[in-house]
């Protein structure tokens, strides 16, 4: 599966690109090489290969098919009017013809939704299946930690002189935010195999040093930019993410049981909640505006009436064809909602965030449960549990991940954790 990796690869490297230029043609650039590389993997990956891809993907599938489902019914004639958006009786009333009624209100921005969707978790399907082999997951890991590390240069850079619009400034962050689990994951490798390899030439002093030098930078780059040029509300969300790689680390050094592992996990998720609780944006807003990081009243105002209007949501994609009805005409137009949480709210229906946060924590038990089970290729599974945490926690935050950078980078990471998850000699 030499090519599909190359494609992976290229994918990953181009990312930070994307982050300058995320339009329909790079979006549709990314969707025509997954669909490539699928394609490849489906002809050269080997049988052993494919009965292990299967085990490990069949839970991921499952989560993933929930919101698939839901977009379908979006597209589909509503048999109740109470069902379908007002939006459709309107345009008959105004057509004087009758028209069936939908939960869309745009059918070819849903199917455009779809499509995206499909390819993020194409993308999650193809780095499971390359990164089975130890050889490319290294690789993988490799030139994930070097992307987030450029998106952090970035970032700093734009501190220094604000040449990023918002949405590639927003990129940067949650792209810097990933990069400190994903480095943090990559220096402990480097400690890993020195420790189960330093007898052997394969691993000299020297190319520890390396590889431990490289790691830290990384880490140290990405953590500065989202110290110095990242809101707090980021630099919360990549600590959570980073402080579950710690977890993981300090629970598999000191041995300890499963009962101390959970009690520990346990006081990190009520410190986490505890500090989240307090408020970095006290208020009474909607939970998933309250921690928004930098939008203005009247964006939060406007996503809110959007949220409270309906109730099973607009369809995917149509957020920017909604706003002109609801923002005010002296108000700035916006490609996205103040935080992904809150746009998946507006155009999925208002449980729709809360069930997206329910499979996050059912992939980070996944993770967490494959890499306490791992020896000493448990820093995959680490750094994809750190990943998820960060994610979960910036959807809140920013809509970073609405974007396609970070969507690239998030499931590339998240494949590479769910393949190494598991041993293929442990079956």
């Amino acid at each position: 599966m030499f090519a599909a990796f190359i494609l992976l690869v290229l994918l990953i490297a181009a990312a930070p690109l994307t982050l300058f230029s995320d339009g329909t043609l790079v979006q549709g650039l990314v969707v025509l090489v997954t669909a490539l590389s699928l394609g490849v993997v489906a002809v050269e990956i080997r049988p052993a290969e494919a009965a292990h891809l299967t085990r490990l993907i069949r839970p991921a599938l499952i989560l993933l098919l929930v919101p698939v489902l839901w977009m379908l019914v979006q597209l589909l004639p509503m048999p109740f009017g109470s069902l379908s958006h007002p939006i459709w009786a309107s345009a008959a009333e105004a057509l004087n013809s009758p028209l069936t009624g939908h939960i869309s209100i745009d059918l070819g921005a849903t199917l455009i939704g779809l499509f995206k969707y499909l390819a993020t978790a194409g993308i999650l399907m193809i780095a499971t299946a390359v990164t089975i082999d130890r050889v490319r997951a290294e690789l993988t890991l490799y030139w994930l930690t070097a992307a987030t590390a450029v998106a952090a240069v970035g970032l700093i850079a734009n501190g220094l002189s604000g040449f990023a619009a918002p949405d590639a400034r927003t990129g940067l962050q949650g792209a810097s935010a990933l990069g400190i689990a994903i480095s943090a994951a990559a220096t402990i490798r480097s400690i890993e195999r020195y420790e189960t390899r330093r007898s052997n030439a394969e691993m000299s002093l020297a190319t520890f040093g390396r590889s431990l030098a490289a790691g830290l930078l990384a880490l140290a780059v990405c953590a500065l930019a989202i110290i110095f040029a990242a809101p707090a509300q980021v630099t919360f969300a990549a600590g959570c993410g980073f402080g579950a790689v710690v977890l993981v680390v300090i629970i598999r050094r000191f041995g300890l049981g499963l009962f101390a592992a959970g009690a520990l996990v346990a006081v990190a998720i009520i410190v986490a909640i505890e500090i989240a609780s307090s408020g970095l944006r006290p208020g009474g807003e909607n939970p998933t505006l309250r921690f928004a990081a930098a939008a203005a009243p009247s964006a939060m105002s406007t996503a809110e009436r959007m949220m409270t209007d309906n109730a099973v949501g607009t369809g995917v994609g149509t957020f920017k064809a909604l706003l002109p009805i609801y923002r005010d005409i002296d108000d700035a137009p916006a490609a996205t909602a103040p935080t992904t949480a809150a746009q998946i709210a507006i155009e999925m229906g208002r449980p729709a965030p809360w069930i997206v946060v329910l499979m996050m924590l059912a992939a980070t038990g996944i993770f967490l449960r494959g890499a306490l089970r791992r020896g000493r290729d448990s820093f995959y599974a680490a750094g994809a549990a750190g990943c998820a945490v960060t994610l979960t926690a910036e959807a809140f935050t920013d809509a970073s991940l609405l974007g396609t950078a970070v969507v690239i980078l998030a499931a590339s990471v998240l494949g590479l954790g769910l393949a190494q998850s598991e041993s293929r000699t442990a079956q």
